[in-house]
């Protein structure tokens, strides 16, 4: 598993320690590094324009030894997909993303847009919080022990089609759901094992509560 620490809220110490030690890589992207060295954690590369990341944490990164690969403010990638394309270079199969909502909205929809990228290039991505776990279903995924947790389901995609949800309050076969109808939302798993699988387009699924959760994608 990739861990890429962004710069949006900072998540707390004991999501962000459980996290890393799972980590094969751990990427910051610019003010993530922060973040990682505020918590005792040593991340393998700095990626990022670096306009938020203050001189002392730079100067501290540079004594470790730490890689950093600092691109032009000017640019047509925000810092956080310059850090997954650096994991899809790597060959990252799962990618663990943290710091990656808060108060600016524009900045926490681009990076569930990054999921998809992710998706796209084949890999389970997902952003995690203390509060709420951040994925996508593209054709099938089960949530395991999470029984008792909410969940909503969204369209990313105009229209998604043949979607089935199995071990949920509400359960469907075969519906249908598109952008500007949301009624996926508060939904609540009651199974251990909850299936969701989708025939055509892609879900945002939201599972509140996440840090305590497995959710294995298949």
């Amino acid at each position: 598993m990739f861990l890429i620490v962004a710069g949006g809220e900072p998540p707390g110490k004991e999501l962000l320690h459980g996290l890393a030690l799972k980590a094969d890589m751990i990427i910051a992207a610019d003010k993530g590094a922060q973040y990682c060295l505020e918590s005792g954690i040593t991340p393998g590369l700095v990626v990022g324009d670096m306009d938020s990341l203050d001189q002392g944490s730079v100067e501290r990164l540079s004594a470790l030894g730490v890689a950093m690969k600092r691109v032009k403010a000017d640019k047509d990638q925000t810092d956080t997909e310059i850090a997954l394309d650096e994991a899809i270079l790597r060959g990252a199969r799962r990618v663990e993303i943290v710091g990656a909502i808060g108060d600016r909205i524009d900045h926490t929809l681009a990076n569930i847009h990054l999921l998809r990228k992710a998706l796209h290039h084949g890999i389970a991505a997902r952003i995690t919080s203390e509060t709420q776990q951040i994925f996508l279903v593209g054709s099938s995924e089960t949530i395991i022990g999470s029984q008792g947790r909410t969940v909503s389901f969204l369209p990313l995609t105009e229209q998604v089609e043949g979607i089935s949800l199995t071990g949920f309050l509400y359960e469907l076969e075969d519906a249908f759901m598109e952008i500007g109808k949301p009624y996926g939302i508060s939904n609540v798993v009651t199974s251990d094992e909850a299936c969701v699988k989708v025939g055509k387009g892609i879900l945002l699924a939201v599972l509140v509560h996440g840090l305590n959760i497995r959710c294995m994608l298949r």
